[in-house]
């Protein structure tokens, strides 16, 4: 019997929405305040900002190093330094996205964090040297790629990122379809957030595919975590000089 909380097959072989080329300014500019809304009241900025804490402690250099995939309007980023102002902790973050109209708002966004430089670029792969980044974070990006360009990405990942990597995204489930669309729906007029929403969960991976997919990848002491509205974690933690964490 079929319930709300049965497994659903991930779907693939779309594309959202916001990925389209032809959308108005108006209408890219207003999915990413929407998106920038539902990470800041379910749990988006909260799930990274929980494990960058937990892995940052009182042993960071300085300055911390970030490397942010498919920044979107760079709400996470500006999270981040916030979060870095109000622990007098100095960080610099270098936030990409493939799209120079998204660019173009996250970077009139973000003028008053001079922390933060946004750049165009693909991924995977990522235009960077090995261990450029002190932690190379993912938010509500990971359910774009195919599973073998996941696996991808989790090397690339890996390989840029000295102390830590941080995958935040959303949990597959018909009941978390279900709920993205009513929510989206009361919050938004917005047609790409409408579209958007329920077709990224729908493409979201489950935890034993993540799982999956850091063995795949090379990945040790992976952990994993689930945290409220449908979003999971995927972290991966180094301590320089001392070898993997394990979890």
């Amino acid at each position: 019997m079929v319930t709300a909380f049965a497994p659903l097959p991930r779907l693939q072989g779309v594309v959202e929405l916001l990925d389209h080329p032809g959308n108005s300014d108006a209408e890219v500019r207003g999915s990413l305040r929407d998106l920038e809304r539902l990470n800041r009241s379910f749990g988006g900025v909260r799930t990274i900002l929980l494990h960058l804490s937990r892995m940052v402690g009182d042993r960071s250099p300085t300055p911390l190093t970030i490397l942010d995939i498919a920044t979107g309007g760079a709400d996470i980023p500006r999270a981040v330094c916030r979060w870095a102002r109000r622990r007098s902790l100095a960080v610099t973050i270098e936030a990409i996205d493939r799209s120079e109209q998204v660019l173009a708002a996250g970077r009139e966004w973000s003028a008053g964090y001079p922390e933060i430089r946004l750049r165009r670029a693909e991924a995977p792969p990522l235009p960077y040297s090995d261990q450029s980044f002190d932690y190379v974070i993912s938010s509500l990006f990971f359910h774009h790629p195919t599973e073998a360009q996941g696996i991808r990405l989790l090397q690339e990942m890996r390989r840029i990122g000295r102390r830590g990597v941080i995958v935040n995204d959303l949990l597959r489930s018909r009941l978390a379809r279900l709920l993205t669309e009513i929510t989206t729906r009361l919050l938004s007029t917005n047609r790409l957030t409408r579209h958007d929403g329920p077709m990224s969960v729908l493409r979201g991976f489950r935890p034993e595919e993540l799982l999956r997919m850091a063995t795949a990848a090379g990945l040790s002491g992976v952990r994993l975590s689930l945290h409220p509205w449908f979003r999971i974690a995927l972290v991966k933690e180094t301590i320089p000089g001392t070898g993997e964490r394990e979890p």
